[in-house]
């Protein structure tokens, strides 16, 4: 779900249907083995306004992927849809574990490692979650995401600057910068990889640039 939503089973990518189906099989995958009910899931894909046949366009989805799904994984039980899958088993899952790791290993003075997990978490990332699929759930869950993304990132970053920093460094947090100009951190960063470059008239540029955006965006 880290980009456009795909699955396979072993090796073998599954048909998950039109943009509406995948938002169903997307929402139950964000809750992998619980249930959700069938209210539950109309409200997360079509919001407080469904309309009338709502109910019948989820039955007609949830037959369609029960044909793509091997036999017991998508099931109904007390009103509601069940998708059995492992956490693991999901790129979001495998991220947020990722993450975890990483935390404990800095926590242990590893910071080698920690960077390591987080490059290896941000690896997972194709695009935006849920790329190309909409609904109210799906729009909440993928700025979560991308928040979270990006506090890998900013983390990851800031142990490579403490270790002494690597020849990208600059180049990918003036890529963050650009992308996400009003988090004041990544501004911080690269003032400091540039200073620490010796490429001091930059980051001061970089302190005025950053001082008229957040000005001008923020007062």
């Amino acid at each position: 779900v880290l980009g456009p939503v795909r699955a396979w089973i072993a090796e073998r990518e599954i048909e998950l249907g039109a943009a509406r189906q995948r938002s169903v099989f997307a929402v139950l995958a964000a809750h992998a083995s619980r249930l959700v009910g069938r209210d539950e899931l109309i409200t997360a894909i079509w919001g407080d306004s469904p309309p009338a046949t709502a109910a019948g366009n989820v039955y007609t989805y949830v037959s369609g992927l029960r044909r793509s799904l091997e036999p017991g994984m998508l099931s109904t039980e007390s009103g509601g849809y069940l998708l059995r899958l492992d956490p693991a088993q999901l790129d979001s899952g495998r991220f947020q574990q990722l993450r975890s790791v990483a935390a404990e290993r800095l926590a242990a003075g590893d910071s080698a490692q920690a960077a390591s997990r987080l490059d290896e978490a941000l690896r997972l990332w194709r695009g935006d979650a849920y790329a190309g699929l909409a609904g109210p759930f799906l729009e909440l869950d993928r700025q979560r995401l991308a928040e979270l993304r990006l506090a890998a990132a900013e983390q990851r970053a800031r142990i490579l600057l403490e270790s002494g920093g690597d020849d990208g460094l600059i180049a990918e947090l003036t890529g963050l910068v650009n992308d996400n100009p009003l988090h004041e951190p990544l501004h911080e960063l690269l003032m400091r990889a540039l200073h620490r470059a010796g490429r001091h008239a930059e980051a001061l540029e970089v302190f005025r640039a950053a001082r008229r955006t957040l000005v001008a965006e923020l007062g």
